[in-house]
């Protein structure tokens, strides 16, 4: 890759997370987020270990992440009561007691662990915010036209109606991002797995149908759907691409829960066949909304 393409694919990768942040913002208050620092409870020094939220009626880790080398950890997961909890090779785990969590609390901690036996300070919370009402309408919104989505995934895959792939489907993929896992799927044509704009789909071999890649043919843009919103922008002329979604091929399966694909008009639910998306669209579903 040359040096003006590299520049160019960074300030597509950069132009891609602004947006996604500012379009995706408003779904942030639908998780739960606890964050903090994991530290040696006799030194006071940073630990790298893993952290968890677990469910205290199964005792089963909800999620999980490991700490950086400052002692570092976020964590995000829906409503619920978990426990909190961490480990590290050589040293006694530490549990808290359940707490009840609500879609939009914040929380940041510190979690003392010792080598042996329980530790001397507790866990502490260092920030504690809880979200508006507004937010919580807002986040009971989202969740309810999610649900409504999601509700014609099994339908739509019944009919034929598409192509879909679930959770387990991924899971059992070699692949590890969202372009990776395109290229595996048929009508799918992708040039560069980490670029949206390098892919192009196709019903049959006689009828090819361009996405953002110059060429000649009927050009026409492919439509790229996030937990049901439109991600690309609409007005984006084919084969100019979108530097917006170009970074959607780089997107980690571990975070999504199913991918969608639809060839075409023909083979599209109401709720995607926006009228300038002939050549289809990809709905993606994300593991936490």
């Amino acid at each position: 890759m040359g040096y003006n393409e590299a520049v160019r694919r960074e300030a597509v990768r950069a132009a891609f997370s602004l947006s996604a942040i500012a379009i995706l913002s408003t779904t942030a208050v639908a998780q739960v987020t606890v964050r903090g620092v994991l530290y040696d409870d006799a030194r006071g020094t940073p630990v790298r270990g893993t952290v968890m939220l677990v469910d205290p009626s199964s005792d089963a880790a909800v999620v999980h992440v490991s700490t950086d080398s400052l002692g570092q950890f976020t964590l995000q997961a829906g409503r619920g009561t978990y426990q909190l909890s961490a480990v590290h090779p050589g040293y006694q785990s530490i549990t808290s007691a359940p707490v009840g969590l609500e879609n939009g609390e914040r929380l940041t901690v510190r979690i003392p662990i010792a080598e042996s036996g329980d530790p001397t300070h507790k866990i502490s919370v260092t920030e504690h915010i809880r979200p508006s009402a507004e937010d919580v309408a807002a986040a009971k919104k989202f969740a309810e036209r999610r649900d409504d989505y999601m509700t014609g995934f099994a339908t739509r895959k019944a009919v034929g109606s598409g192509l879909q792939f679930d959770r387990s489907t991924l899971e059992r993929s070699m692949e590890h991002t969202l372009g990776e896992f395109l290229q595996t799927v048929a009508g799918v044509h992708v040039l560069d797995p980490s670029s949206t704009n390098s892919m192009s789909m196709s019903r049959n071999s006689s009828s090819v149908l361009l996405s953002n890649v110059g060429g000649s043919g009927l050009q026409c843009r492919v439509g790229w759907f996030i937990d049901g919103h439109r991600m690309d922008r609409q007005g984006t002329v084919a084969g100019q691409g979108d530097p917006i979604t170009d970074g959607l091929g780089s997107m980690s399966l571990d975070g999504i829960e199913a991918i969608e694909v639809f060839r075409g008009l023909s083979e599209m639910p109401a709720q995607f066949a926006d009228p300038d998306l002939r050549c289809g669209a990809v709905a993606i579903w994300t593991r936490h909304g």
